[in-house]
């Protein structure tokens, strides 16, 4: 098993082991030398590291002078991605808008409602409105 990039999923085979504090990733830059990157790293524990002996940074992907640590082979996950991807989804839907029907270049229109079942919540918002403060008169 190779080792890779905690970030992007590089391989780091010209990266020569023990990690020094000051090795990056060449595709990203990130530092290897960080909790991100150790096998002892565990997201569901509380400080984050599984070895008691340690005493974890605040900042997790940082480069530390930790003499616990022990590079991870399944360090890179895409699980962030997924989880951003996910939320924008869900934003987008709120909202009703999708990236496709906003155009980069002309920011000022409004795009179209996502779905028709908006446009009939629209029109019986502005009827409760109408029946509540009377018609608007046309001059």
């Amino acid at each position: 098993m190779a080792v890779v990039c905690w970030n992007c999923g590089a391989s780091l085979e010209s990266i020569p082991l023990p990690f020094s504090r000051h090795a990056h990733c060449q595709s990203c830059f990130e530092p290897v030398h960080s909790c991100r990157m150790c096998r002892f790293h565990t997201e569901s524990r509380p400080g984050q590291c599984e070895d008691e002996r340690a005493d974890p940074p605040t900042q997790k992907e940082n480069a530390n002078f930790c003499e616990y640590f022990k590079p991870r082979f399944n360090a890179y996950s895409n699980g962030r991605g997924i989880a951003a991807n996910s939320a924008k989804a869900r934003l987008e839907s709120l909202f009703g808008v999708s990236s496709d029907s906003v155009s980069s270049d002309d920011s000022t229109t409004t795009p179209p409602p996502a779905n028709p079942s908006a446009q009939s919540r629209e029109a019986a918002a502005k009827a409760a409105l109408d029946a509540l403060f009377g018609s608007p008169t046309k001059k």
